[in-house]
């Protein structure tokens, strides 16, 4: 499961153009342990730059959700090294695994002819079965939250971005919303806010797709209530 889905998960990067015609995105031989971790969590360490997995209840790289989430994390360290120093940085950096675990998700099934049984917006449904009532989820990326439900809890805060991301999937469709949110991300500092992200994400859409693109951008995280979007 840990190998097919980072093959999986770099796979569809290329796809999008990353490692040709745009830069790469963690293009390289990423290095992943199952079930070393003697807990029921699973991380990515910046140290070695590799995944770790967790075992107990469900064993974290049984979930598919799980393996790509933090494959993100990979993502981002190296397109930004030491990706999330800050609350909104670090919460931006679990908004984007979590959106990443859907797109490549229903990228496969698309890909394989796999039919989707489970709500594509709940994430980790299979690992989550052993820690929450049903529906089980780990986290949505379709949640109401707007910025001033904040908590400063990463994974938390991060259900407003990723929101924004998936009303800019809608609105785009996957391909040319998953090339503008990802390739922004090599303009983020590694405190970025989310105020910088956003309008760094809405400046990249308007200079690959131009106006249209960059209003449908800037709607999104608008209507997450981010402030300092004109």
């Amino acid at each position: 499961m840990a190998y097919f889905w980072v093959n999986e998960a770099q796979e569809y990067l290329q796809s999008l153009g990353f490692g040709s015609e745009l830069p790469g995105a963690n293009d390289r031989v990423q290095p992943v342990r199952i079930n070393q971790w003697g807990a029921d969590n699973s991380f990515f360490t910046d140290k070695k730059a590799e995944i770790r997995f967790g075992k107990g209840g469900v064993d974290d790289a049984e979930d598919a959700e799980v393996v790509l989430h933090e494959y993100g994390h990979a993502v981002h360290h190296a397109q930004v090294p030491g990706f999330g120093t800050s609350v909104e940085a670090g919460s931006i950096g679990e908004a984007f695994g979590d959106y990443l675990a859907v797109a490549v998700g229903e990228h496969a099934a698309e890909r394989y002819g796999w039919p989707l049984k489970a709500d594509v917006a709940c994430v980790a449904d299979w690992d989550s079965v052993t820690y929450s009532n049903a529906p089980h989820c780990l986290r949505r990326i379709d949640s109401d939250k707007t910025y001033a439900d904040r908590i400063g809890e990463v994974h938390a805060d991060g259900e407003i971005w990723s929101r924004a991301l998936l009303d800019i999937r809608t609105a785009l469709g996957p391909r040319i919303a998953d090339r503008i949110i990802i390739n922004a991300q090599f303009g983020f500092s590694p405190d970025t806010s989310f105020t910088a992200a956003a309008q760094t994400t809405v400046t990249t859409a308007q200079k690959m797709y131009g106006k249209g693109a960059a209003n449908a951008v800037r709607a999104a995280f608008q209507a997450r209530a981010i402030p300092g979007l004109t």
